[in-house]
C-alpha cells in the first residue's frame, strides 16, 4: 500500500517540478520574454482550485476499476496523453502547447485528490504519520527528477526524449495502486456517506479572518521563491548548473526544513517559529538582492535553495494551524478551503510576480517583496497572539 501511493506521489512530484522548476528556466534560456514566461505560473492554478471539483471525485463512481483508483488511473492517463502531445509537438504554437499543460495540470491535480482520499480512507490512525511523511519524501523526490535530472538531460536526451521519459515515468507509477482495487472497493464501503458544505467556513468569521492571513502569507513567500531560477538564468548560470545543482538541492532542503520545524513547533510554539523563520526568510531575500546587485552566483544560488527550504518550513507551519483550527464538525472542509486558499493566492501572486519583475527589475522586485515579507508576517504573528 506504502510503496504504491509512494510511487504515485512520486510522479505527482515529477510534474511539479517539471513545472515549477524546469519550464521557467527552459523557456527562458530559449529566449521568452519575462512578461510571457509569467504566463507559465498559471499552469499551478489547478493546485489551487481542486477543492471546487472534489465533491465530484467523492460522488461521481467511475465505471471501472474501484472508486478511488478508477479516478487516480483515470486522471493519470489523462496526464500521460498530454505529456506524449507535448514530446510530439515541440515546435507547436505556445497556446497549443499552453493548453496541454493546463490539461496534465487538471490532471494531476485530480489525481492528487483522489489518491489523498485514498491514503485517508486506507491508512488507519497509526498509519497515518507514515502516509504523511512518505508523501513529503516521495514529493521531493519526484521534484528533484523533474526540476533537476530531467531537465539536465534535456540538452543531451533532447525535447522528444525526455517528455517521453517523463510519461513512461507516470506510466509505471501506476502499476503498484492496481493490486489495491479490492482494499479500496471495501474501504469505501465502510465510509460513511455525508456531504458537507464546501463554503461553511467563509460564514464563520474567525475563520474567515484565519483564510485571510494565511492567504497573504502564500501571497508572499511563494513568489519568493518560484522566481529565483529565474533570476539565475538572467544573471548568467549556466541552464544545466541549475538544473543539477539547484533542481536536486531544493527538494533536499524543502525535506530538511520539514523534519526540524515539527520539533522546533512542539519545543517552542508556533508564534516563535514563525518568527525565526520570518527573519531567516528576510536575511534571504537580502542576500538574494545582494547577489544579483553586485553579480555574485554562488551566492545566488545557495540562496535560491535556502529561501526553498525556508519556504518550505514556513508551509509546514501554517499547515500545523491549519489542522489546529479545522477541527470541528467540517474538518476536511475546513482544511481544504485554508490549504487550497493559501495555494491559490501564492500561484495567483506568483503571475502577478512575474509581470511585476518585467517592469521594475530584480532589484526592486526583491526589496519590495522584503516589505511585504515583513508586513504580512507581522500581521500574522499578531493574528495568532490573540487566537
Amino acid at each position: 500500500m506504502m510503496l504504491a501511493m509512494g510511487a504515485l506521489y512520486a510522479g505527482f512530484g515529477v510534474m511539479m517540478g517539471l513545472l515549477q522548476g524546469g519550464l521557467p528556466p527552459v523557456l527562458r534560456a530559449r529566449g521568452m520574454p519575462l512578461d510571457q514566461l509569467a504566463l507559465t505560473y498559471v499552469l499551478f492554478l489547478p493546485l489551487g482550485l481542486s477543492f471546487a471539483w472534489a465533491p465530484l471525485v467523492d460522488r461521481i463512481r467511475l465505471p471501472w476499476l474501484s472508486p478511488r483508483i478508477g479516478w487516480i488511473v483515470a486522471a493519470q492517463a489523462v496526464a500521460v496523453a498530454g505529456v506524449v502531445a507535448v514530446a510530439l509537438l515541440e515546435d507547436a504554437p505556445l497556446t497549443l502547447l499552453f493548453g496541454l499543460g493546463l490539461g496534465v495540470a487538471v490532471a494531476m491535480a485530480t489525481m492528487d485528490l483522489a489518491l489523498d482520499a485514498l491514503a485517508v480512507e486506507m491508512t488507519g490512525e497509526s498509519l497515518k504519520p507514515v502516509a504523511a511523511a512518505l508523501k513529503l519524501a516521495a514529493l521531493a523526490l519526484g521534484s528533484m527528477l523533474g526540476g533537476g535530472v530531467f531537465v539536465g538531460l534535456l540538452g543531451s536526451l533532447g525535447w522528444l526524449a525526455t517528455f517521453l521519459s517523463v510519461a513512461a515515468f507516470l506510466s509505471l507509477s501506476l502499476a503498484p495502486v492496481l493490486c489495491l482495487t479490492h482494499a479500496d472497493s471495501a474501504a469505501h464501503q465502510r465510509k460513511a456517506a455525508g456531504v458537507g458544505r464546501m463554503f461553511g467556513i467563509l460564514c464563520q468569521p474567525q475563520l474567515r479572518w484565519r483564510v485571510a492571513m494565511l492567504a497573504v502569507a502564500g501571497s508572499v513567500i511563494f513568489p519568493l521563491s518560484a522566481h529565483n531560477r529565474v533570476m539565475l538564468v538572467d544573471l548568467g548560470v549556466p541552464l544545466e548548473r541549475i538544473a543539477w545543482l539547484v533542481g536536486t538541492l531544493q527538494p533536499l532542503a524543502l525535506l530538511v526544513a520539514s523534519l526540524v520545524v515539527a520539533p522546533m513547533v512542539r519545543t517552542v510554539g508556533h508564534r516563535s517559529a514563525l518568527t525565526l523563520l520570518a527573519a531567516a526568510a528576510l536575511l534571504c531575500v537580502g542576500l538574494l538582492l545582494a547577489a544579483w546587485h553586485y553579480g555574485i552566483p554562488a551566492l545566488a544560488i545557495a540562496c535560491t535553495v535556502g529561501m526553498a527550504g525556508i519556504v518550505g518550513a514556513l508551509m509546514v507551519v501554517y499547515a500545523t494551524l491549519m489542522l489546529c483550527w479545522a477541527e470541528g464538525d467540517q474538518a476536511a472542509t475546513s482544511y481544504a478551503v485554508m490549504f487550497c486558499g493559501t495555494r491559490l493566492a501564492g500561484m495567483v501572486a506568483t503571475v502577478g510576480a512575474g509581470k511585476l519583475v518585467a517592469v521594475v527589475g530584480w532589484q526592486a522586485f526583491y526589496g519590495l517583496g522584503a516589505a511585504a515579507l515583513l508586513l504580512s508576517s507581522a500581521w500574522l504573528l499578531r493574528g495568532l497572539r490573540n487566537t
